[in-house]
């Protein structure tokens, strides 16, 4: 359970900075908290759990190399059923350790809300508990205080905690005569004989007293005075009313009084093994087997957790409402003067009538994030969770006009989590990194897809990709596992199977060919010509659409948001399929038609101008759509023609993208006269307010102007910046240009560490450019003061396919499959998932 820290509370311990309280006792207290390098982006998996020393029990030197020993006891110890070390300073002033952060109830928590355990959860239990004594006995140690406060249920199993009284077999004793360690009525008779004839064994009568209580609700040896249940526990035989009768052979011949009478923690491990395997998974629970009540309260925890890493912040002490108007600086949100009404009940609580606290408490700390969230926006100190939107169909910060800064809960971040290979809806390339929508359970992965990648999409479950014979396939965002495919190659519509470019440049592909989009939990993507939207973890199909008859077909890749599907639809050149294009939008929910809209009525775009009519950005509720013409925007709930613009010069708006609280589109610009040496070429950006589309200042900034054609196209922006990249292979693929937003000047023009058709184009994240190629991940720090970039830092990616030659092609056709292309960033929650070309798949942390 957390708690918010006290004002006595330290703030920062060695290198970690705490968030909140979860533990204390006479020596000290347990916090939870985060390394202090993770300023933002961190989530559940990042926490550890540390042990500070009280100051005044820190000067005693006994008490001091107790602690030393109980560090190095815990760290001797590996198992996946003992919470492991993971730092400690012992000479540091608190002294501290750190283990790994598990989430869930302690035994004690969850058999007080829920009573006693089923047959099947208590052999779970007993297994895993044996199993942790084994590794703990394996690494010459005994860990003399396990009782049900210092065994956590986790949602993959229990977990052990606490190696406070442990010590090694060959430490010396640092107890006087008579004084015992441990907890009365979960201590063995050799606990009581003094603390020099606690052996292995013991530990094995502690656990048999804890499997009793978590089989009857109650304490083996009673309560009372201690005297007496210490005399209990060395003469009395113990009552086991209650437990199950298979059960009570072991646990009586592990309450043994004499410790060689007791089974050893090997053979505990084979036998309750043996009976889980005779009751299975019980209750409708956890993965772990624990009942149903005991799994929602691990949810809950976690969700909890989540939320708390969500805001950034820590579970800090709200100030005292009668100095509320002061303000108020002791914590990470900043000075802001706060009137008492506006901060949320927390204090004092008023008495719940629930018979436990744990529903009350999950209340407060939901309470807690929410104020956390709404102090950081309002004071605009961090602006962690402060992100654009007006109507709910927004993409979150990064562009786009000026709307209300409202904070988002950590399940609206889930609800709107999905990136692709462009980064968000709005096409900015900008992706803010929340770590509520890191995928939960994730850890650092290497999978392979079925064939070859076209493009992908993920959001906080799954990756969907489509591949190059047409298919779909989906892999779990948080280790890779397949989860579902659309179909066979063999289902496709007659063609040649691979994705191709034809002579003309055009692409040909078997069966789909839309790019996905994932989003919320769902995902959108094209079967036989007809937009299915599906559960991204199940494949379950939600809804599926076809085009209005006779008015062509599904052209580009379609928009998920909130709560509608946008989607272009165009007629075919040269068939008899009526020409023009249209935009149509479907209710997310059922897929019933929402409006539609028409772009084009003449004969439709030449074969040259085929897929310039798309939605192709989702910005604050309003869709932009290039065409031949120029620019329109949509109201993407009503269907209302907002504003349209006509590049003064140029081909038209290639791409769409926001930055600098506008609407942006590159446009390519080919001089009159050729230049003596060639072609002369210009490549400059567009800016429009965002919905009427009108000219801002700084109409447009020249991105790039060489005599030699090449693509250079802007690959990320943020509030300040954008970066581009050309796209050709050629002299310049190796630069990263930098121009500076806010007056229309190139700030640096960067050669990248790496070169060629094997490298992305870069994507901002957090302050840094983040690209990939065939080898590592590369990100470089973006100094907003001087605007430049800086080195790039190298990170080897672990899967990653390396260098390769192409496969030759036919003198017709490119077979997509055998070329050499750059691999996709898909980055969320913290997380770079980067699917090449082939189809492997490295899933990293993004540091």
């Amino acid at each position: 359970m957390l708690g918010q820290l006290r004002g006595t509370s330290p703030r920062a311990v060695g290198p970690y900075v705490t968030l909140a309280r979860i533990g204390s006792g006479g020596m000290g207290e347990v916090f939870l908290a985060r390394p202090e390098h993770l300023g933002a982006g961190y989530g559940p998996a990042d926490l550890v759990a540390i042990k500070v020393i009280r100051n005044e029990v820190a000067r005693d030197a006994e008490y001091l190399r107790r602690f030393a020993r109980e560090a190095a006891v815990a760290a001797s110890v590996t198992s996946p059923y003992v919470a492991r070390l993971t730092d400690s300073d012992v000479t540091d002033e608190p002294p501290w350790l750190t283990t790994e952060f598990v989430v869930g109830p302690t035994l004690s928590q969850a058999v007080g809300r829920h009573g006693r355990l089923p047959s099947g959860a208590l052999a779970r239990l007993g297994e895993g508990m044996a199993r942790a004594l084994v590794a703990v006995h394996a690494a010459g140690a005994t860990h003399r205080d396990l009782k049900p406060a210092n065994v956590l249920l986790a949602a993959y199993g229990p977990r052990l905690i606490d190696f406070g009284v442990a010590r090694t077999r060959t430490a010396t004793t640092l107890t006087s005569t008579g004084h015992m360690v441990g907890t009365p009525a979960y201590m063995s008779p050799e606990h009581i004989a003094g603390g020099r004839h606690v052996v292995a064994a013991s530990d094995v009568f502690c656990l048999a007293s804890v499997l009793a209580y978590a089989a009857t609700g109650r304490d083996l040896f009673g309560n009372g005075p201690v005297a007496a249940v210490l005399y209990r526990v060395a003469e009395a035989d113990a009552l086991l009313d209650g437990l199950p009768d298979e059960f009570q052979p072991l646990i009586t011949a592990s309450l043994a009084k004499d410790p060689a009478s007791r089974p050893t923690a090997d053979e505990l491990v084979e036998r309750f093994a043996a009976l889980r395997a005779a009751h299975g998974k019980e209750g409708g629970g956890s993965e772990a087997g624990w009942p149903a009540p005991v799994a929602r309260d691990i949810e809950d925890e976690h969700r909890d957790v989540t939320a708390l890493c969500a805001t950034g912040s820590a579970l800090l002490p709200l100030p005292n409402p009668a100095t509320a108007q002061e303000p108020y600086a002791g914590g990470p949100f900043g000075a802001g003067t706060l009137a008492p009404h506006e901060f949320p009940t927390m204090g004092p609580t008023p008495p719940a009538p629930a018979p436990h606290p744990a529903p009350r408490f999950r209340g407060r700390l939901r309470a807690l994030a929410v104020f956390a969230a709404v102090a950081v926006a309002g004071a605009g100190v961090g602006g962690y969770l402060a992100l654009r939107t007006d109507d709910g169909n927004g993409a979150g910060a990064g562009g786009g006009a000026p709307a209300p800064t409202t904070s988002l809960t950590p399940a609206q971040l889930v609800a709107r989590a999905g990136v692709d290979g462009s980064g968000t809806v709005d096409r900015s390339g900008y992706v803010p990194q929340f770590a509520a929508q890191r995928a939960p359970g994730w850890k650092p992965w290497q999978g392979r897809l079925g064939g070859a990648r076209m493009s992908c999409s993920a959001d906080t479950q799954a990756l969907v990709c489509l591949l190059t014979d047409g298919t779909y396939e989906a892999v779990s965002a948080a280790d890779g596992r397949r989860l579902w495919v659309s179909g066979s190659a063999s289902d496709a519509q007659d063609g040649p199977g691979e994705a191709y470019y034809g002579k003309s440049g055009n692409l040909l592909m078997s069966g789909d060919s839309l790019a996905p989009q994932v989003r919320g939990g769902r995902a959108l993507i094209a079967s036989d010509g007809e937009l299915q939207l599906r559960d991204s973890r199940t494949g379950d199909v939600l809804w599926q659409a076809a085009p209005p008859s006779g008015r062509g077909e599904f052209s580009a890749q379609p928009l998920l948001a909130d709560d509608t599907v946008i989607a272009t639809i165009e007629g075919k050149n040269l068939s008899e399929t009526p020409k023009g294009a249209s935009l149509r939008a479907y209710d997310v929910t059922d897929g019933s038609t929402r409006w539609d809209l028409t772009l084009d009525e003449g004969d439709g775009p030449s074969q040259a101008e085929e897929g310039r009519y798309a939605a192709r950005a989702l910005i604050d509720g309003v869709v932009y759509a290039p065409t031949p013409d120029g620019l329109v925007a949509v109201d993407a709930r009503r269907g209302v023609v907002l504003g349209r613009a006509s590049p003064a010069t140029g081909t038209g708006c290639r791409t769409v993208f926001s930055g600098g609280g506008t609407i942006q589109c590159d446009d390519i610009i080919t001089a009159e006269e050729p230049d003596p040496s060639g072609e002369k070429v210009e490549i400059r950006v567009e800016r429009y307010t965002p919905r009427t589309l009108q000219p801002v200042g700084h109409y447009s900034y020249l991105l790039y102007q060489k005599t030699t054609r090449v693509d250079v196209t802007v690959a990320a922006t943020d509030s300040t910046y954008s970066l581009a990249r050309p796209s050709d292979n050629g002299e310049d693929t190796g630069l990263i240009i930098l121009t500076d937003l806010r007056t229309g000047k190139q700030r640096q023009t960067l050669k990248a560490p790496v070169t060629g058709p094997s490298v992305s184009a870069p994507l901002l994240a957090d302050g840094q450019a983040v690209f990939a190629d065939n080898h590592a991940l590369y990100l470089a720090p973006l100094d907003t003061k001087s605007g430049h970039l800086g080195k790039p830092r190298v990170i080897p990616l672990p899967g990653a396919p390396g260098d390769r030659s192409e496969a030759p092609n036919d003198a017709n056709i490119l077979v997509i499959r055998d070329q050499i292309r750059p691999p996709q960033l898909l980055m969320l929650g913290g997380v770079v998932h980067v699917v090449f070309d082939h189809g492997t798949i490295s899933s990293v942390r993004l540091p």
